[in-house]
């Protein structure tokens, strides 16, 4: 299990507090907070834990602390929140078990809540063995990959000078300027002429079809039309097309398309993911429509399941152009899915 985690999440954790919430044999969530918040506020990480435990109908969780250095006051933070999670069954027999409190640090593990030192030595063991371990190896057969670090994994979605050029902004700025004269079905029906050509290609877009995609997105009734074409078995191409389109982007444009690669991370249950384009959006633009559902996404530990039947419903309602399809509907942000 061990050898999973970084896989789970994405990315090699560093300085990080990781707890893997089961229900019985299957992993149900992932959650990675900072280090230094279990060292700064363990009373706050108990009540967090306590309620997405509860609210999950968790059956056991994990717990894996990683830092650079041996850090024996998060080795003692990390044994308190276990044994604080482990009491929580003598009042609640309901209570998830604890099932290990793992120390990971300076290229060493060891169980801070095993006292057998047959089993588990003052030293620990080597982590580059859990790093060979098979399972390491069939993470990545189904498509799990782990990144160096996290900054490796925000690399994905941010302003790279590199990826914007001259066809790129001016397909931005004719975009901007054309669509600022549709109303709101024709934007949608745009848009949906355009993901219909590049999903039936699959090829990747170039820098005029990227500068359209952003331009589009900055109307809400033509980002219903991308959010909605997001589903289980295109979320790969879009989380991909999008991440182009936000690496193209810089300032409030790049918005939308953070959000909509964060919705179809979250379609993926990629939460690393949905929280790096969270805090960029809020850094560009925190207003945006996208902003408050990926926080409830972040904030609740929103299953991808919950998405799918979102999807669904607003598909049974309104069909595939969103709500821009129904003829009471109004321009602007009151009426988007997000």
């Amino acid at each position: 299990m061990l050898a999973t985690v970084p896989y789970l999440l994405g990315f090699h954790p560093r300085e990080s507090l990781v707890a893997v919430v089961f229900d019985e044999e299957r992993v149900l969530v992932t959650l990675r907070m900072d280090a230094d918040d279990l060292r700064l506020h363990p009373d706050g990480v108990d009540e967090f834990l306590r309620g997405q435990l509860k609210r999950l109908g968790a059956t056991a969780v994990l717990l894996v602390a990683y830092t650079d250095t041996d850090a024996p006051d998060l080795a003692d933070a990390l044994a308190g929140l276990s044994l604080g999670l482990e009491t929580a069954v003598l009042v609640d027999a309901t209570a998830p078990e604890v099932l290990d409190a793992i120390h990971v640090a300076a290229g060493r593990y060891r169980s801070v809540t095993c006292v057998d030192l047959s089993c588990c030595p003052p030293d620990g063991f080597d982590y580059a063995e859990v790093l060979s371990d098979p399972a390491a190896a069939e993470a990545v057969v189904h498509g799990l990959p782990a990144r160096a670090d996290r900054e490796e994994l925000r690399a994905v979605v941010v302003h790279d000078d590199t990826r914007t050029d001259d066809g790129f902004e001016r397909s931005l700025v004719r975009t901007l300027t054309w669509v600022g004269g549709l109303d709101g079905p024709q934007a949608a029906e745009a848009m949906d002429r355009l993901l219909a050509r590049l999903e039936a290609t699959e090829a990747d877009p170039g820098p005029v079809d990227l500068g359209r995609l952003v331009g589009l997105a900055a109307r809400p009734e033509a980002r219903d039309v991308a959010t909605l074409r997001i589903e289980r078995g295109t979320a790969v191409l879009w989380l991909h097309v999008w991440s182009a389109a936000a690496r193209c982007s810089s300032g409030p444009a790049a918005a939308a398309p953070l959000g909509l690669v964060g919705v179809a991370a979250w379609a993926q249950g990629d939460g690393a993911l949905v929280c790096i384009c969270l805090e960029e959006m809020e850094k560009v633009l925190p207003e945006h429509g996208l902003v408050s559902l990926l926080r409830n996404v972040v904030e609740n530990g929103l299953h991808p399941d919950v998405w799918h039947r979102m999807r669904e419903e607003c598909l049974a309602r309104f069909g595939p152009l969103g709500p821009a399809s129904a003829s009471e509907q109004r321009e602007g942000e009151g009426g988007a899915v997000g």
